[in-house]
């Protein structure tokens, strides 16, 4: 993205105008789809609960930044990752300081940058011990995610379906798995979850490529798949789901082929 130093520099304003207790300059560049990721397997969607989420850490009081550093990314011509890694004072424990690592995806939306993900992290630390932290040991996994959905598959699928008296029409990007039972389906998104009467086999024949039955009961996103580990699969928020020990390494072979897959999609 043209001007991708800017965006660093916006960045770094957002962050110093949010820990002196100012979120307005945070807020306005929000998209209204924006996806965020914190710590606590915290996952938020629109505007609003964005808000209501960075006001209720401000309530709890901020240390002042202490040192930052701010590292720009190009993604292509619209796109821009920005990582701010900031260490500040932790107003709970005297002895101890913070360390901030939150990863803004930036995004052109008409001439107006817009942030459309966010990813956020913290750790406490001892004095003595901050400088042996290293910016960019983060989790790349989020980044892939985040570049994928943003420009590997430009195709929207939606699913239609009874919810309650409701008809829904779900757009599957905001999906993250189903979990199926003899008589409904839970499918589980970003911001919501809903019940509908039709069963795993058939809501699989309406779904994209980019979604896998891992077990009988779950199929998961596969955009959204973070690690495959101990008869697990561990999706974005740290949701995990069982794997078939007779299954397990079918379904790790099948799922590295779905994710290269992506991958080069990706890279046209």
């Amino acid at each position: 993205m043209e001007n991708a130093e800017l965006l660093a520099k916006i960045t770094k304003e957002i962050m110093h105008d949010y820990f002196q207790g100012n979120p307005e300059t945070w807020f306005q560049y929000l998209d209204s789809r924006c996806v965020f990721v914190a710590t606590e397997e915290t996952i938020l969607s629109g505007i609003e609960n964005i808000k209501h989420e960075l006001q209720s850490h401000l309530k709890k009081g901020r240390g002042n930044i202490l040192s930052d550093e701010y590292f720009h990314i190009p993604l292509s011509k619209k796109v821009t990752v920005v990582i701010a890694y900031t260490i500040s004072e932790s107003r709970e424990e005297n002895d101890l300081q913070v360390v901030n690592l939150i990863s803004f995806i930036w995004q052109m939306k008409g001439k107006e940058p817009k942030i459309v993900y966010e990813h956020a992290s913290y750790r406490f630390y001892e004095e003595e011990k901050k400088n042996t932290i290293l910016p960019l040991k983060t989790e790349q996994s989020h980044f892939q995610i985040a570049k994928h959905l943003l420009m590997g598959n430009p195709k929207k699928k939606r699913l239609c379906f009874l919810h309650g008296n409701k008809t829904i029409y779900l757009d599957t990007s905001m999906l993250l798995y189903i979990e199926g039972n003899r008589h409904t389906s839970l499918l589980h998104c970003i911001d919501n979850t809903y019940t509908c009467t039709q069963s795993l086999q058939e809501l699989k024949e309406e779904l994209p490529d980019d979604f896998y039955q891992i077990h009988r009961s779950y199929i998961i996103h596969v955009d959204y798949l973070v690690s495959v580990c101990c008869y697990e699969a561990e999706l974005i928020g740290g949701i995990t789901i069982p794997i078939p020990a007779n299954k397990y390494r079918q379904v790790k072979t099948d799922l590295e082929k779905i994710s290269n897959k992506s991958l080069k999609k990706t890279k046209k």
